[in-house]
């Protein structure tokens, strides 16, 4: 297995969005009538189950590169959406749906399914994040520095604090979902490339795995695209968001770069023991950024909002240097509000449960998700929650 490095850390990003009917605002099997009227959309795909489509970018140098790539074709999806009568949203759970939503009849989501039976109706929607990396020993490397902060960006991200109607007392409860599948979850780590190439031969031997597509890691190597794919986030509620947690990414992993080569002596977390790793990411995934984050094999803990202001001062060389400072500075919001008072500044399972206690309605919460994206790509947006509230009425 060869690993196709690339020259630059090149950026690239998936977007699973839901699919709905926009007057229930239920889920809806539309993938086969959108795929059948869009043949030649290159960056629109369809996903394991039905309610789902997937975009992905084409490969990009730099975060304003990858906006107006994203854009373009959010913009053409939605409209196409629409003539189909057909809405999108972004949450990494749909708030209230309880239907079994059929898979996609494609080979290999038919094969997973036989594997994973009823577990494949829980359906849960994410953000995957593509850097370029020069070569599989570099991917390894880099990997294994930044398993420590998935739960970071689990928490940055988190946005499915509703399932089948319910508050699940969860900010991120597409991750607690996740856990009980197969090849899910936080990856391993590896000695070197040759150490994973081992792995994922003794892995197909065992019929674990047929590609390198099987392994679904919240951290993924991925040698046919020479990239290092991170998988652990919630899709977002609008292409801002989204872009927010792309350059997030983008600069940590640029950064692990430069602090493995010598060239960056900041802020970085160590790595752990693996079940204090799965603690930092139980607590990220109920709590969110109110969540306290172990920072050691000895259990001291701080506050979660702490940590991310330590990564994101170490970021700030490397994000000017990629062009990035915007979006970091807009984390650095995110990270300071308490109370979802603007578009942006909270994450999406703050704005959920705002918009569930003041209506006490879970449709409410899938009008105002639905809203978001369409009044971001329409220009409109709104920034004073309360207007959003008054939408609602």
């Amino acid at each position: 297995m060869k690993f196709k490095g690339s020259d630059q850390p090149s950026l690239g990003m998936e977007i699973e969005l839901q699919i709905l009917d926009p007057d229930t605002l239920d889920l809806v099997d539309g993938i086969l009538p959108l795929m059948a009227s869009y043949p030649q959309q290159a960056f629109t795909k369809p996903e394991y189950n039905q309610a789902t489509v997937e975009i992905n970018s084409p490969v990009c140098s730099n975060i304003e590169e990858l906006k107006v790539n994203v854009l373009k074709i959010l913009t053409s999806l939605q409209a196409r959406c629409e003539e189909l009568g057909m809405v999108l949203c972004g949450a990494g759970t749909h708030p209230f749906s309880q239907r079994l939503v059929p898979v996609t009849p494609l080979q290999r989501y038919l094969g997973q399914y036989e594997v994973a039976g009823y577990l494949s109706y829980w359906l849960t929607f994410a953000q995957h994040v593509h850097v370029g990396i020069s070569s599989g020993d570099e991917a390894v490397a880099i990997a294994k520095l930044l398993k420590p902060y998935l739960p970071i960006l689990l928490a940055l991200a988190a946005n499915s604090p509703f399932w089948q109607g319910y508050d699940t007392g969860y900010a991120c409860f597409r991750q607690r979902l996740l856990a009980s599948r197969r090849t899910y979850g936080m990856p391993p780590s590896f000695q070197n490339w040759q150490d994973f190439v081992n792995f994922f031969h003794g892995a197909k031997k065992a019929k674990i795995v047929d590609t390198i597509r099987d392994l679904h890691w919240d951290l993924r190597l991925r040698p046919d695209l020479g990239t290092l794919e991170v998988r652990v986030m919630d899709v977002q509620p609008t292409l801002q968001e989204a872009l927010m947690l792309a350059s997030f990414v983008h600069s940590l992993i640029v950064y692990l770069q430069h602090y493995r080569a010598g060239k960056a002596t900041g802020f970085i977390l160590e790595a752990k023991h693996w079940w204090l790793e799965k603690e930092n990411y139980f607590q990220a995934s109920r709590l969110g950024l109110a969540a306290n984050y172990i920072e050691n094999s000895q259990g001291n803990a701080r506050p979660i909002k702490q940590v991310i202001t330590d990564i994101l001062d170490s970021l700030q060389t490397t994000a000017e240097e990629l062009g990035e400072t915007k979006y970091l500075k807009l984390m650095r919001q995110r990270i300071r509000e308490t109370k979802p008072t603007c578009l942006y500044k909270v994450p999406g399972y703050i704005r959920q449960r705002q918009i569930w206690q003041t209506t006490g309605s879970a449709k409410a919460v899938v009008t105002c998700l639905v809203r978001e994206l369409k009044q971001e790509l329409s220009g409109l947006l709104i920034s004073d929650a309360t207007s959003k509230l008054n939408i609602l009425n």
